[in-house]
Parts: C-alpha cells; sequence; structure tokens
C-alpha cells in the first residue's frame, strides 16, 4: 500500500526514540521517561461510585450517543470553575469537550494550517504539540525561552521574518513540560500586547496550571487577551485520571463554531457515560481537596528527586527547580549527549527522555527530561542513586 508522506516523515524522525522508548515495558524498569500521574492520586472510590450513580439515574442517555460539542452541565461546570479560578468570563458556550486535550491540538492543526504555513513553539516544548502539526506540513519555529518565559524578542523577529505565513503560537506558560518553567506575570502581559499586533491565534496549553508547588498561580493568557486569540486547552487528565480522557477547548464563540464544524467530521459524539461520571464527581465532590492532595503526593516526590540530584550527579550538571507540574529538566555540560547517557542508562534499567525529542529542529543532544510523579519515593532514589553512578561515569570518561 502506498501511505501519505506524512507518516513517513514522521516515522523517519522518531523511530530511533519509539524503539528506544519501547524498553520501558521491560521487567523492573525504572521508568522516568513518561508523563504520567500517580494511579496513587487517582479518586477510584469516587469514580466508581459516580458510575453507578450516573448508570442508576439515567443509563439509557449514558449509553447514547451526545452532542458533539458535550454535554451541559460538564461544560457549564468547566465554564464556573474556570471563571472562579482564573477570574474569567467564559460561558458555556465557548466550551466544546474533548477527547483528551490533545484532540484539541489536531483540531487546531485542521483549523489553521496550510502546507508551509509556519507555528511557533516555545524552545523546547511539548512533543505531542510538535507531533500534532507535522502532519499538516506545518513550518514549526522555536523561539528560546529564559526564566521569565518566551523570549519576545526572537519572538518579534520570527513574526516579522515570516509575516502572514505565521499562522499559530503555542505555548504551556504553567509549569512547562518539558522544563518546568512558568511564565512571569509581566510575561503574559507583554506576550499579549505583543502578539495582538499580528493576524495569528495562540494555543494555551494548561495541563499543568493548578499542579502548583508553591499555592500561587498566574493568571491565564486567556484573561489578558481582549481580540479573542487565545485559544484556551484544558483536561482532567493531570489533576483527575487521564483514562477518562476528558479535556475540553475554550475559546471565542465564533472560533468554537469553527472547531464544533471539525469535531462533528472526525468525532461526532464524545463518550457520553464518561463525561456524565466527571460532571457527577464535580456535583458531589471537592475537587480542590482532591488536587491538594495530589500535590502535596508530586511535592514530596519532587523533592526527593532533587535532593538526589544533589546528591548524586556531578556539580557540573545543570537541572530546574519546578515550582508545579511533573518534570525537572536536566542538561549536561556541553558536547555531551543525553542519548549516550540513556543507552547507557537501559541497560541499568533506568529510563529517561532525551531532550532533542522536545525541540522543533532537535537540536538539543545534551537536555533531558526526568518525571518524579509516577515512581515511588524509594524507586525515586534507586533510580537516581544509579542514573547518578552512570552519569558520573559517563562525564569522567569523555573528561579523559
Amino acid at each position: 500500500m502506498r501511505f501519505a508522506n506524512r507518516t513517513v516523515n514522521l516515522y523517519e524522525e522518531s523511530h530511533d526514540l519509539i524503539d528506544m522508548m519501547r524498553q520501558v515495558d521491560m521487567p523492573d524498569m525504572i521508568n522516568f521517561s513518561g508523563g504520567f500521574p500517580s494511579p496513587e492520586g487517582y479518586p477510584i472510590f469516587d469514580i466508581k461510585t459516580a458510575m453507578i450513580e450516573v448508570l442508576r439515574k439515567d443509563a439509557k442517555a449514558a449509553l447514547s450517543y451526545g452532542s458533539t460539542v458535550g454535554i451541559d452541565s460538564l461544560r457549564e461546570h468547566i465554564s464556573e470553575r474556570m471563571n472562579d479560578k482564573f477570574s474569567l468570563k467564559t460561558q458555556k458556550d465557548e466550551i466544546i469537550i474533548l477527547s483528551g486535550s490533545q484532540q484539541g491540538l489536531d483540531l487546531s492543526g485542521l483549523l489553521f494550517i496550510n502546507p508551509g504555513d509556519v507555528v511557533i513553539f516555545e524552545k523546547p516544548s511539548y512533543l505531542g504539540a510538535l507531533n500534532a502539526m507535522k502532519p499538516y506540513e506545518a513550518k514549526l519555529i522555536g523561539v528560546n525561552m529564559d526564566d521569565d518565559g518566551l523570549n519576545l524578542e526572537e519572538l518579534k523577529k520570527v513574526l516579522d521574518s515570516y509575516g502572514d505565513k505565521v499562522k499559530v503560537i503555542y505555548v504551556n506558560p504553567d509549569h512547562q513540560n518539558p522544563t518546568g518553567r512558568s511564565w512571569s506575570k509581566k510575561r503574559r502581559e507583554d506576550f499579549i500586547e505583543l502578539v495582538e499586533g499580528y493576524d495569528v491565534a495562540v494555543l494555551e496549553d494548561g495541563a499543568y496550571g493548578e499542579i502548583s508547588y508553591t499555592g500561587n498561580t498566574e493568571k491565564p493568557l486567556m484573561f489578558y487577551d481582549k481580540k479573542g486569540q487565545v485559544v484556551y486547552l484544558g483536561t482532567f487528565s493531570k489533576i483527575l485520571c487521564p483514562g477518562l480522557r476528558i479535556g475540553w477547548i475554550c475559546a471565542s464563540k465564533e472560533l468554537i463554531e469553527k472547531y464544533l464544524m471539525l469535531k462533528s467530521s472526525v468525532d461526532l459524539s464524545g463518550a457520553t457515560i464518561l463525561q456524565m461520571v466527571v460532571s457527577h464527581y464535580l456535583d458531589t465532590k471537592d475537587i480542590d481537596k482532591h488536587i491538594s492532595d495530589i500535590v502535596d503526593l508530586y511535592k514530596r516526590r519532587r523533592d526527593v528527586m532533587l535532593d538526589m540530584l544533589n546528591k548524586y550527579f556531578p556539580a557540573d550538571v545543570e537541572y530546574n527547580v519546578p515550582r508545579g507540574g511533573l518534570f525537572i529538566w536536566v542538561t549536561l555540560p556541553d558536547g555531551k549527549s543525553a542519548g549516550e547517557l540513556l543507552r547507557r542508562a537501559v541497560k541499568r534499567k533506568v529510563i529517561f527522555m532525551p531532550g532533542e525529542a522536545f525541540f522543533p529542529d532537535r537540536e538539543d543532544e545534551r537536555s533531558f527530561r526526568l518525571n518524579f510523579t509516577n515512581m515511588s519515593d524509594a524507586n525515586i532514589a534507586a533510580g537516581m542513586e544509579i542514573l547518578g553512578e552512570i552519569t558520573s561515569d559517563y562525564l569522567s570518561r569523555c573528561y579523559k
């Protein structure tokens, strides 16, 4: 059979990484590579109870097709929560329920991108967002970051250089995947002020916004948006359970109509029963208390990993201290290879995600991402001790 060029290109760029990551399933592998929340944090009993109640009260509706836009009660819950948490003024008619926020990235590609159009990303950026835009034959341009967020001088140069070819800017301003960085308030304000001068859509990925270890959360970019340029992508995967596959798009009514038209062509109806389960959970349980509990769990595990980095890794290895989210970003000295380190680590049954996968041009060979949420404290400590030993040995051999 003859396949579309987009599948060939995707395979050629990622097959080495795919082959390496298949080793995640090896017995006794200590896995720091994923981006997963911890099953220990799932409210299993509450979700089970909600499922039973939904089926008891209205099984026929729960097991039937639903509307493309999603059930009203869940959209109302999301709207009210966004308004309460982020001081927004959204309405349920500005929200579409998705099969996970990843679907929102794919729909955004369908909506905005023609072959040869430009999509701007933070550098590094979320791998799933990069891959979502590649099938639409977009040109992916990375813009560097600093501790306050996207470098706006560099962003302006890219916007001016490519002009009308720039259709979308994708950003992850809160506890970013993969670096864990968060944008400052001023950088958010200045970013919106800059992009208001261009005909471009902003995809704001809010997956990690509520996983904060400081108790402080900045307002989303949508709060500062006056022109309706920001499309907010939200998800229950990180704050409830990823297996429910419930996310959402929040955008202006004009954009929502266009998204809805496209969604109806590829996904006529989401999982009605799961939407009803989440809505019932929000009706009857305190999700803020649940989020507080998982934040406490993740913060403890973050601190264990940071302690191990400080204790076992050479002083010339750099790493960040994330104020939220699921990841720590580690950078080796100049000229060293995270891919080579990974090959050595896999032999000792430790795996992580090499950083080059998170760059549009795959330019960074010396950084890697560590996930700390989905392993026990004991496994984090054991795996980081092994990884620290391997790193020390690798660097010492390079220096000889």
